[in-house]
């Protein structure tokens, strides 16, 4: 009983391994604002930023 679990337990792996060896290697993670103001308004906060 155990082997065949451990047997199924190597099945799921590997399957799973397959499975993320076909993705991509690259992703890309993207945000987005949007602001109901002017671009002036928004560039005279943001040029001021300092570090």
């Amino acid at each position: 009983m155990a082997k065949k679990i451990s047997i199924a337990i190597v099945i799921l792996l590997v399957a799973v391994l397959a499975y993320a060896a076909t993705k991509p290697d690259t992703f890309r993670v993207q945000r987005s604002a949007h602001i109901k103001a002017a671009p002036e308004t928004v560039f005279a906060h943001i040029d001021t930023l300092s570090y």
